[in-house]
């Protein structure tokens, strides 16, 4: 089946009518699919065939000020234009991006690089990208100006892939319309008919209303504005207008109306297109580098062609044999089918090796590539296609180097083959192209550390940040651009000095890649600035001052916290000015917590002092002395509170705690530790209240040698004395357990205590307190639960087996229960119609048996 066999409804018939008049005037339109390789071929054919005096191609008008940036020679694709513009939603200021990407294949492109070489004006036309943006995709970086969402939910288009036994709408388009043979899609006139009938019908799929309120009609109306104004100021001029062949019908309809007045537009028409042209001022657009993969991911959204990497070497084909053609014009011409087959074999072969270079398991072989190479050149016959498509190749790799069914262990394989069809080709744009400063002064730094940028490829990058100077200047690179949320690259492991974790490692290791994400949030960045150091350098100037703003809820660990990232970023100046604020911070910090993070994180500091260059480590002594005398003051705190607080409470003890044992690495004069059990001890009585933290506190004090076993003696019969609460008791046993749970072991009476307790106790009592003592005793390790069950059973004149919840010796009574337990849960769920999601459950939650 193909579209000649379609009956048109009597719309599509008058505007074919409409279409070939307006041809007869000189106006040739050329309705396209974004990013075909079809279409760019038959762009091409008609500008060369017609030598048009102008070239009005589908894009925002805003953008017309890049057309010499885009016909510049250095210019290579894939690039894009980036229009941004501000939030029209009060309350988020975020800036409003979108992408119009151009590669060698995009019929857009064709247009401009034909155009200019007959000599013709060419120009962009649709509405500024500030009036026809969506907002309510909140996703910036994956919104396109050239979509297709017609293309991808027509019913008619659906309708039609199934008569043809096609996948989805891509596989149609192809079959249709890219396996043509050059011939073919050299016949410009017959291949733009069928786009159009394409295009028309699927549109025809929406109401007028849809149209109206999704923008569509706004933009066809700006659009014929800017075609009538030319042909009316030149009557001769032979135009062709390259739009997306979803606008073709309106534009078609509304030039066959405006004919008879020699297309001068209506008082009304003037007035709004004046006053939609006064939008462009809103618009900021650059030409940026823009990446296959990228390209590949925004036709994610119905924006054009997948896979560009494959239809790139398709369209290199369809030159090369247009060329061979033109220096052969006598001699015998090999057909489409000879150069399509060669340009995917290789293709095939291309993939195997990408394939074998990430050692896959079994990757695939030369017999392999040729399994592949023979189902895709038959499945192409099968088809009635002259030469292998994308999805023949796709196809015969699946047949070939898959084995099985795309199961999870499939997955990864399928999506490297994907990855190949899709690529990583990055583009180029001249030297001295308009882009913001920041993005530029931000790529030479990058390329200056050595980081490999001419690819949009994951890379990986090791730094010896404490014996390679310049490999630390290269960490505060990446540090400093994540901080300003420039996703350029993500730390993978090495010390991470605001979280603690890591410090030992003596290298980092980063992952990164230069995408047009990352030239995307620079140029976003860029109204903040043009130097990336006085742009962190603002920030956190603000950061600062939001501290300073929170008033009596000022954080020491904040402080410090802005002080490590100051260090990491490399701005060294602003240390002494956070040293100071992290004094009076310090000084007014109430909050045990906060205190003893700010502690640990001075200690990291310490630790990391020569990754980050820091000198002067009398400043991180003093300031810790200083803390550390802070928080025994704060340590009233213990008693105060509710359970929350208590909670919070807890963790700062056990954290000082650490603190306190971390001090002698850094050679302090100062015993901290006497300290730190003086207050402790003036605590004795004041935490009767909070038996949680009395716990803790005892259990501290005995392991550090300030209680003997006697005093704690008297603390546990105290506790679990007759007549006792037992909340009261088991929270005290949780602090101890919680703090040290190795006391479970080392004191006998411990237990003792707990066991005595339990025997008192009737069953309501032991289960209102059970999930307490369950969560006491998951503090043990493993090796300490067995110890502990080995002395429970010697107590008890228990079998220590007994207490194992281990079960290996089953006798035949309890396999028969087991069986018939099992019997009627199958038929409890066949009944309720749950065994087919059983399966499928298990089926995906259970990994397969490795093979023998």
């Amino acid at each position: 089946m193909d579209l000649s066999s379609i009956i048109l409804p009597a719309r599509m018939g008058d505007a074919l009518e409409q279409w070939q008049r307006l041809q007869e005037a000189q106006v040739y339109f050329a309705p396209i699919r974004h990013h075909s390789p079809a279409c760019a071929y038959a762009v091409l054919s008609l500008i060369e065939s017609v030598k048009p005096d102008h070239v009005l191609i589908e894009g925002p008008d805003s953008f017309n000020t890049l057309i010499p940036a885009l016909l510049d020679q250095q210019t290579r694709p894939p690039v894009a234009i980036m229009g941004q513009t501000e939030s029209q939603d009060e309350d988020d200021n975020t800036p409003r991006s979108a992408y119009f990407p151009f590669c060698e294949y995009s019929p857009e492109w064709q247009a401009l690089q034909a155009g200019h070489q007959q000599a013709a004006k060419v120009r962009f036309i649709d509405l500024a990208w500030s009036v026809q943006r969506d907002d309510d995709k909140h996703d910036s970086a994956s919104q396109s100006l050239q979509e297709e969402r017609y293309l991808a939910h027509s019913q008619f288009i659906n309708r039609l892939a199934r008569k043809c036994y096609c996948r989805d709408h891509d596989e149609l388009w192809e079959h249709l319309f890219e396996l043509r043979a050059i011939e073919a899609l050299a016949d410009w006139q017959q291949l733009f008919l069928d786009t159009f009938v394409w295009c028309a019908l699927a549109r025809l799929d929406y109401e007028p209303e849809v149209l109206e309120a999704e923008g569509s009609a706004r933009r066809e109306a700006y659009m014929l504005a800017h075609i009538q104004t030319l042909k009316q100021q030149q009557p001769l001029a032979r135009i062709v207008v390259v739009t997306g062949g979803a606008h073709t019908l309106a534009l078609i309809e509304g030039m066959a109306n405006a004919l008879p007045r020699q297309f001068a537009l209506t008082v009304e028409q003037q007035k709004r297109f004046t006053m939609m042209q006064k939008q462009i001022e809103k618009d900021s657009a650059w030409l940026i580098r823009y990446s296959f993969d990228r390209l590949d991911a925004l036709n994610g959204y119905a924006s054009g062609m997948p896979s560009p990497a494959y239809y790139q070497k398709s369209w290199e084909s369809l030159l090369q044999q247009r060329q061979e053609n033109r220096q052969e014009r006598s001699g015998a011409k090999l057909s489409t089918q000879h150069y399509r087959a060669q340009t995917g074999v290789a293709f095939l072969a291309s993939v195997a090796q990408t394939l074998r270079e990430k050692h896959f398991d079994n990757p695939p072989s030369y017999l392999g590539v040729k399994n592949a190479a023979e189902q895709s050149l038959q499945l192409a016959a099968l088809r009635n296609h002259p030469g292998p498509g994308r999805y023949d190749l796709l196809d015969g790799l699946q047949s070939a180097f898959i084995k099985g069914s795309l199961d999870e262990s499939q997955q990864e394989l399928w999506q490297a083959i994907k990855s190949c069809f899709s690529g990583n080709q990055l583009g180029n744009i001249p030297a001295g192209a308009t882009i913001p400063p920041l993005v530029a002064e931000t790529y030479a730094r990058a390329a200056s550390f050595r980081f490999k940028l001419h690819d949009t490829l994951i890379k990986t990058a090791r730094l010896d940040i404490y014996r390679n100077a310049q490999h630390r200047q290269r960490s505060r690179f990446l540090h400093l651009l994540a901080f300003l949320d420039i996703h350029f690259a993500q730390r993978v492991s090495g010390p991470d000095l605001l979280a603690g974790h890591q410090l030992d490692l003596l290298f980092e290791e980063w992952q990164y890649a230069w995408t047009p994400n990352v030239e995307g949030e620079l140029i976003a960045l860029s109204e903040k600035g043009v130097q990336l150091e006085a742009i962190a350098l603002n920030t956190l100037l603000t950061m600062e001052r939001q501290l300073e703003a929170q008033g009596h809820s000022r954080s020491s660990q904040n402080a410090v916290s802005l002080l490590i990232q100051a260090a990491l970023i490399g701005l060294q100046q602003r240390i002494p000015s956070l040293l100071t604020l992290l004094d009076r911070y310090i000084q007014q910090d109430s909050r045990l917590d906060s205190l003893t993070t700010c502690g640990h994180k001075l200690i990291h500091l310490w630790r990391c002092r020569a990754f980050l260059d820091i000198t002067d480590l009398t400043s991180i002594k003093d300031r810790l002395h200083q803390l550390l005398l802070q928080a025994f003051f704060c340590l009233d705190q213990l008693a105060q509170g509710d359970a929350q607080q208590q909670e919070v409470h807890f963790q700062a003890l056990l954290a000082l705690r650490e603190l306190i044992t971390l001090l002698p690495e850094m050679a302090l004069l100062h015993d901290y530790q006497h300290d730190f059990h003086q207050q402790l001890q003036r605590l004795d009585g004041a935490l009767d209240r909070v038996p949680l933290l009395k716990g803790a506190v005892d259990a501290i004090r005995y392991l550090d040698s300030q209680i003997d076993s006697t005093i704690l003696t008297v603390q546990l019969d105290k506790a679990f004395s007759t007549g006792s609460d037992a909340e009261q008791a088991v929270a005290y046993f949780l602090g101890i357990m919680r703090a040290a749970p190795e006391l479970a072991l080392r004191l006998p009476l411990l237990m003792d205590c707990l066991n005595r307790y339990l025997a008192a106790w009737d069953d309501q009592q032991f289960i209102r307190i059970l999930p307490e003592l369950r969560f006491a005793f998951s503090q043990l390790t493993p090796k300490q639960n067995a110890d502990l069950a080995g002395y429970i059973a010697e107590v008890t004149t228990l079998n220590r087996q007994d207490l194992s919840l281990q079960q290996v010796d089953f006798s035949s009574t309890q396999m028969l229960a087991a069986l018939q337990l099992d019997q009627q849960l199958q038929r409890s769920l066949i009944a309720q119609g749950l065994r087919d999601w059983f399966d499928t459950a298990t089926e995906v939650g259970v990994p397969d048996e490795p093979a023998e």
